[in-house]
């Protein structure tokens, strides 16, 4: 079985280009290709995009299981989050098809569950802000996920169109919320790093360390692994590429927010 699913993992566009190239390029020049299939196969497998992801979702998995404890035993869970004046999302995009991305959904969802435990435990109903707009301004991602929201519950909702990165967020959302709110901003594991940096540069260290809550959600890293995962899958891939971008994201805001600071 494992041999089976291995050879149906291979077999793919990429791992057949290679085998191609391989078969086709000159014996003394072929160590190279070797070595960038090597390379490629074990970033597709889960031990390789853990390896890639894990610098950036390290210091959240203790965090690993909250989602699935606000769901099971909302009450104990929901405690930490009772003093909240602000429940702050940022979006995730939407995808070609003009939904909401497997990013936005998910932090949508748990800023769901935690506002519906609020209500429920505390009768405490914080205000929703949601931050992030859209290239094309017909398909704005924080108004969709408004609409989403409005399904579930009848929450004071307040949405961002105009800001497309986490910049923007954190920029325009420093001109909403006061001094006094306690806020809790819910975004993916691999993306809490670089809303973190942001917000320590763009509001005072004391109000981050005192008023924010940071509740990731979305993890790509895979915590339990075995002999199947050695089987490659472009899914893991992706998750590789997304970490590789991320890590490029949180350097370039290192750099501008300093410059920015300076001025």
């Amino acid at each position: 079985m494992f041999i089976k699913k291995l050879l149906s993992g291979l077999i793919n566009v990429v791992f057949i280009i290679f085998f191609i190239i391989f078969f086709i390029t000159p014996k003394e020049k072929r160590k190279f290709i070797i070595f960038l299939f090597i390379i490629v196969y074990f970033f597709s497998t889960p031990i390789g995009s853990n390896v890639a992801i894990y610098p950036l979702e390290k210091d959240y998995l203790n965090q690993y299981f909250l989602y699935y404890s606000l769901i099971t035993n909302p009450e104990k869970t929901i405690t930490m989050y009772k003093d909240v004046d602000k429940i702050i999302v940022l979006a995730g995009g939407i995808n070609d098809n003009k939904e909401l991305s497997k990013d936005s959904m998910s932090r949508i969802i748990t800023a769901i569950i935690i506002y519906k435990s609020l209500k429920e435990t505390y009768n405490k109903t914080p205000e929703i802000i949601i931050l992030g707009g859209d290239i094309n301004k017909d398909n704005q991602t924080a108004k969709q996920m408004k609409l989403l929201i409005e399904k579930f519950e009848k929450a004071k909702i307040r949405e961002d169109i105009d800001s497309l990165d986490t910049y923007q967020n954190v920029l325009n959302l420093k001109k909403i919320i006061n001094e006094k709110d306690k806020i809790l901003v819910v975004t993916s594991a691999f993306h809490m790093k670089r809303a973190k940096i942001t917000f320590y540069n763009i509001f005072n260290e004391k109000f981050v360390k005192y008023n924010v809550i940071f509740v990731p959600c979305s993890f790509r890293y895979k915590l339990y692994l075995n002999v199947y995962d050695l089987i490659p899958s472009f899914t893991y891939f992706s998750i590789t590429n997304l970490a590789i971008r991320e890590m490029i994201g949180i350097l370039y805001y290192r750099i501008y927010l300093k410059i920015n600071k300076n001025k």
